[in-house]
C-alpha cells in the first residue's frame, strides 16, 4: 500500500495542503522529507496519515482499534480544538492504493457539507464518504480481504518521537507504556493484527528477534563417530543459506551503523547479558552487547530493524530481500539522538536499502537532507515545508549547503590547529597561544625589549616558554605553519585541551575586544580550567579609555599612525576609527579619507583598528585608482618584531601585565 494524494484545510496550524505523492518510473515511491519550525503542524501532518492506518486496520482486526467500552476510542479524537484559527470547520483526506485499487480516508469536524468539500478540491465524489452534514465525521472506504492483504504483505508503520508526551489529540489507550511488551511470541489469529501500527521499537523486543534470526541461520550437529566427525541433521543446507539471509541484512543494518564490516556472535548463556556480541569480520568483539551501543546507534538499529522484522512477520521471504519490501513507514524528527555523522551519512544509506517502502519524514535536520540528496539527487527526494507544505528545491536551501560547509570548516580549522599546538612543542616547555597571528610577533618583540628593562628584567628572563609562531592560512610564507586561529577556536581548544592531561603548561591569551570571549577566558587575574591549561585577556592600558582592546592598542596612537612605504611609494599606515566623523570620512594633512566601515557609531566609539581587511578599505576621496591607504596588521607586526623602520623604537610598558600573569600561571604548582 502506497499514499497516493492528502489533502489538509484548517488542521491546527496547516491552512491548507494538497500534495500528489510521486513515484519513480519503475513505480518505486520518492521519499518524502516534511520541514518547518516548532508549531508549524509537521507532526500534526503525520498524525493524520497514522489515524488513517488505524481506521483502515479497524475495519479488518479486532485488536487494531482500542475499545472504550462503548464503542472504539479513535487514535486521533475528532475536536473543533484543532480547526485553524478564524475557520469554522477542518477536513483531512486521503487516497491510498493497493494493487490498483483506491483506499480512502476521510477525517472532518465542523459546518461543511461534503458536497462542497468535494467540488472545492475537485476530488470524486464517493457517497460511502458523504458524512450528510454532521458536525463530527471520519470514514473510511475499503473491502475487509483489501485491508488483511495490505496488512499481510506490506509494512505500515508509523515511529513516534519516543521522548515527547502523548499528543492532546491521541486516545489514552494508544499511548503505550514503556513497560508494556509489544511484542509477542503467540501463533497468529483470524482477525488479529500482529505488526501494531504505532512502533515501539524497544530494546528487548529487538534482541530476541535477533535471537531468533541468528538461531535460525544455525545448524544442528550430530557427531556419529570420532572418524566421522560432525554433520548437520537439521536443516538442510541450502535452507540454512536461505535463513541466514535474515542475520545478513541485520548484519548490514549495524555495519553501515558502525562505519564498518560486522558480525554478530551468540555466546553461551553464561554470557547472561553479554550473550549477544558485535563483532568485526575476523571474529574480535567490537561491541560486547547490543545495550553498550550509544543512545544514536540503538535508536537507528531498533528503527530499521524493526521494519526488517515488520516484513518478517508478515512474510519470512520478505526480510530476504530488502529491496523488495513494501508499505508506508512514517518517522517523526528522525535525527533524534542521532550525531551529526549518522544524519548526514548514515540515515539516507539506510533508507536507501528499502527502495520499495514509502518513507514520509519529518526532520530539523539540514545535514540530513543534504545527505538525503547526495544519496538520492536532489530531483527524486520531496521536501516540503509546512504549514504550507511548499515544496523546497536545491536553492531553496542552499543555506543547509553553506551550514555545512562552514560546520567542516570549523573542524578542519581545528584539527589544524591541535597538529599545530601539539607539534609545536616537544620539549615540554609552556606554550602560550595566542588569537591572532599577529599577536604572538608583538608579544615576542615586547619580551626581547624587555628583558633588558630595569623593571623586570631579573625575572622575566627567568620566565622559560615558547610561543605557538604560526600565519593566517591565506600567507604566502611558508617558515611556519598556517592554521586559520580566531576568539571562538581559542575557546574551543582550552575547552578541549583542558579534558586530557597535558606534558605542559598551556597558557592561551586573547584579546579584550569581544564580549563572549571575555566571559569564557578571563579570571581573576587568570583562569584555570584543568589539567595545567590557563587562559586570560589582554589588560586595558592606562591612556586607552575604551575597555574593547586587541594587541594594537597597547601601543600609543602616535605609534599606530606612524606611515610606511608598502607596496611601493605609497605611504600607509594603521587608521583608528576615533578619527573618522559619522560619515566615515576623515581629513589628515590636507587630504580626505574614507572607510565605508567607520560609518558605524560602535566602530568609532572602540576607536577601532582600520588596517584594509574585510570592508575597513581606507580610500583616498578623488583617487579614482582605488589604492587602500591602510597598513594591514600583519605587515605591522612584522616590521614591529623585526625592528624596522619607522616601528624600530616602540614602547611597550603596555605589555608588562602579559608577562607578569604568564610569571604567576609558571609559578604554580
Amino acid at each position: 500500500m502506497y499514499i497516493k494524494k492528502l489533502i489538509y484545510k484548517n488542521v491546527g496550524p496547516i491552512a491548507s495542503n494538497n500534495i500528489d505523492f510521486r513515484f519513480t518510473e519503475d513505480g518505486r515511491p520518492v521519499p518524502v522529507v516534511i520541514v518547518g519550525e516548532n508549531g508549524t503542524g509537521k507532526s500534526m501532518f503525520l498524525s493524520n496519515i497514522t489515524d488513517a492506518f488505524y481506521e483502515l486496520a479497524g475495519t479488518a482486526y479486532n485488536n487494531a482499534l482500542q475499545s472504550d467500552g462503548q464503542g472504539h476510542q479513535y487514535y486521533k479524537a475528532i475536536s473543533s480544538d484543532q480547526i485553524s484559527m478564524g475557520f469554522d470547520w477542518l477536513a483531512a483526506y486521503m487516497e491510498f492504493e493497493h494493487n490498483s485499487e483506491c483506499l480512502k480516508y476521510i477525517f472532518k469536524s465542523g459546518k461543511l457539507s461534503y458536497s462542497d468539500f468535494v467540488a472545492n478540491e475537485s476530488i470524486p465524489f464517493d457517497s460511502k464518504l458523504d458524512w450528510k452534514e454532521e458536525n463530527n465525521a471520519k470514514k473510511v472506504v475499503c473491502e475487509k480481504n483489501q485491508i488483511k492483504d495490505v496488512f499481510n504483505t506490506s509494512i505500515v508503520a508509523s515511529f513516534s518521537p519516543m521522548r515527547y508526551e502523548k499528543p492532546f489529540w491521541m486516545g489514552e489507550k494508544y499511548h503505550r507504556s514503556r513497560d508494556e511488551i509489544t511484542f509477542s511470541h503467540n501463533h497468529q489469529y483470524n482477525g488479529y493484527l500482529y505488526n501494531p501500527i504505532s512502533v515501539e521499537c524497544d530494546f528487548e523486543t529487538t534482541l530476541s528477534w535477533l535471537f531468533d534470526i541468528i538461531a535460525d541461520s544455525r545448524a544442528d550437529l550430530e557427531k556419529k563417530s570420532s572418524k566421522e566427525g560432525y554433520t548437520i541433521v537439521y536443516p538442510t543446507t541450502s535452507d540454512i543459506d536461505l535463513l541466514s539471509i535474515s542475520r545478513k541484512n541485520a548484519e548490514e543494518l549495524m555495519s553501515a551503523i558502525l562505519g564498518q564490516s560486522v558480525i554478530f556472535r551468540m555466546g553461551n548463556r553464561s554470557n547472561k547479558g553479554r550473550r549477544l556480541q558485535i563483532c568485526d569480520i575476523q571474529g574480535n568483539t567490537l561491541v560486547p552487547s547490543l545495550d553498550a551501543l550509544s543512545t544514536g546507534q540503538l535508536a537507528l538499529f531498533n528503527m530499521f530493524s524493526s521494519i526488517i522484522r515488520y516484513a518478517d512477520n508478515d512474510d519470512i521471504n520478505l526480510s530476504f530481500r530488502l529491496n523488495e519490501i513494501t508499505g508506508i513507514v512514517l518517522i517523526d524528527e528522525i535525527e533524534l539522538h542521532l550525531h551529526s555523522k549518522l544524519q548526514r551519512e548514515v540515515l539516507p544509506r539506510l533508507i536507501a536499502l528499502f527502495p520499495k517502502v514509502q518513507f514520509i519524514i519529518t526532520s530539523h535536520s539540514p545535514l540530513f537532507l543534504l545527505g538525503l540528496q547526495e544519496k538520492y539527487g536532489e530531483d527524486n527526494i520531496d521536501i516540503f515545508e509546512m504549514p504550507a507544505a511548499n515544496k523546497i528545491n536545491a536553492e531553496d536551501f542552499s543555506e543547509f549547503g553553506k551550514a555545512y560547509k562552514y560546520y567542516s570548516d570549523t573542524q578542519k580549522y581545528r584539527t589544524c590547529i591541535r597538529k599545530a599546538i601539539d607539534s609545536a612543542n616537544t620539549n615540554g616547555k609552556p606554550l602560550v597561544i595566542t588569537e591572532g597571528s599577529t599577536d604572538w610577533k608583538h608579544m615576542k618583540a615586547a619580551y626581547h625589549t624587555l628583558i633588558s628593562d630595569d623593571r623586570c628584567k631579573e625575572w622575566l628572563s627567568q620566565l622559560d616558554f615558547e610561543f605557538l609562531e604560526y600565519e593566517p592560512q591565506n600567507s604566502s610564507k611558508t617558515d611556519r605553519v598556517k592554521i586559520q586561529m580566531s576568539c571562538s577556536e581559542l575557546v574551543a581548544m582550552c575547552k578541549s585541551y583542558s579534558k586530557l592531561k597535558n606534558p605542559r603548561k598551556m597558557i592561551f591569551i586573547a584579546d579584550n575586544d569581544d564580549t563572549n570571549t571575555k566571559k569564557a577566558l578571563s579570571g581573576n587575574p587568570y583562569k584555570i580550567w584543568g589539567n595545567d591549561v590557563y587562559s586570560f585577556c589582554l589588560t586595558v592600558p592606562e591612556h586607552r579609555s575604551n575597555p574593547d582592546i586587541c594587541i594594537e592598542h597597547l601601543f600609543s596612537d602616535e605609534e599606530l599612525k606612524r606611515e610606511v612605504s608598502f607596496e611601493g611609494d605609497i605611504k600607509r599606515r594603521i587608521f583608528l576609527g576615533a578619527e573618522f566623523d559619522e560619515s566615515g570620512h576623515l581629513e589628515s594633512d590636507g587630504a580626505f579619507y574614507f572607510c565605508s566601515a567607520m560609518q558605524s557609531q560602535k566602530e568609532r566609539d572602540k576607536n577601532a583598528i582600520v588596517d584594509g581587511s574585510d570592508n575597513k578599505k581606507v580610500i583616498k576621496v578623488g583617487d579614482i585608482s582605488g589604492v587602500n591607504y591602510a597598513l594591514p596588521k600583519s605587515i605591522f607586526a612584522d616590521y614591529v618584531l623585526e625592528k624596522k623602520e619607522p616601528f624600530a623604537e616602540m614602547n611597550f610598558d603596555a605589555f608588562i601585565p602579559i608577562f607578569e600573569s604568564i610569571r604567576e600561571i609558571l609559578s604554580v604548582k
